[in-house]
């Protein structure tokens, strides 16, 4: 059987090859950086077509191919190095780098005597974002606890995390960015991500007569839909009722979790700066949301929502 790729070996062996690259590690180093074996950075190199000089038992380097220097040389200008600071990490001259051309087009130019980049670089990162769900009481889902048999006794009150959550809403999305650090990123797309999801989630518009007659079932809940003018019919509720089986629950407390970057150049997208405009720019993304909860372990709802999210790479810059 012909011998198969791992797809995410694959990516370590690339960000270690990156390294050796742009640092000018050997390959023992890059490989352990980037958490991966010295001998997958070789078998996986080879079958990419990559070069090694030295010889084994010594600090093998990686014989860099033109376009690779090219391409660290735009992602170092892009992090806020100059040209001359990235040539030199690279162990090259401005001079030679400004001969260059990349997708039929010098990479860099002078202005006002300084050599500016003619391109943008993009990389694709992974957000991540949690929320509270709060009734029409103002509790939280699954919040406030301490774990133990005294969990609800009154003495344990005062140690009771305001920001703790038995269950919660989670959103994740794969998003193209422009921004040096996926945190900025993150930050930069959280009202937009949030309020999208707030918008498909708590709007009523989904038929489910069962749901509504066993809301109807519950005093506190009846009186309710009374306030709110939801006496039924219509027997229509919100995607994130029906998920919880919870009535008139809302999504607050949106926070950033920790965004993660695939620091592999199959994720990177270096774009003209000429191009950078109008319908060339524009992304869309599957932003998944799920309700998780916990129990003796982690948990989540049977069917995760997928929302599609439209943005610009141009309202970042």
């Amino acid at each position: 059987m012909a011998w198969k790729p791992n797809d995410e070996t694959q990516n370590r062996v690339l960000y270690a090859l990156r390294l050796m690259q742009s640092n000018g590690w050997g390959i023992e180093k890059a490989a352990k950086e980037a958490k991966t074996t010295r001998r997958s950075v070789r078998k996986y190199g080879s079958h990419l077509g990559v070069k090694f000089k030295g010889k084994e038992g010594t600090a093998l380097q990686f014989i860099g191919q033109p376009i690779n220097k090219i391409e660290d040389f735009l992602i170092k200008m892009h992090g806020g190095m100059s040209a001359s600071q990235a040539a030199k990490e690279l162990k090259t001259t401005v001079r030679t780098m400004s001969k260059q051309e990349y997708k039929g087009q010098p990479i860099v130019k002078k202005e006002k005597g300084r050599w500016i980049s003619q391109f943008i670089v993009a990389e694709e990162i992974k957000m991540d974002y949690d929320a509270h769900i709060r009734n029409p009481q103002g509790n939280i889902l699954g919040g406030n606890n301490v774990s133990g048999p005294d969990a609800t006794a009154s003495k344990n009150k005062s140690k009771r995390d305001p920001d703790y959550m038995e269950r919660w809403w989670n959103a994740t999305a794969k998003i193209w960015t422009t921004f040096a650090t996926p945190g900025e990123a993150q930050m930069f797309h959280l009202k937009a991500i949030t309020e999208l999801i707030k918008n498909e989630m708590e709007s009523l518009g989904i038929q489910d007569t069962n749901l509504m007659n066993k809301f109807s079932t519950n005093a506190t809940v009846a009186q309710q839909m009374q306030t709110d003018s939801r006496v039924p019919p219509p027997y229509t509720v919100s995607a994130l009722e029906q998920v919880t089986e919870r009535y008139g629950v809302t999504l607050e407390g949106w926070k950033a979790g920790i965004a993660s970057t695939y620091k592999s150049r199959q994720f990177i997208d270096l774009i003209p700066k000429a191009d950078f405009k109008g319908k060339k720019v524009n992304r869309t993304a599957n932003v998944n949301v799920d309700v998780l909860y916990l129990g003796d372990m982690l948990k989540s709802y049977p069917a995760t929502k997928k929302i599609a999210y439209k943005y610009s790479l141009a309202d970042e810059n």
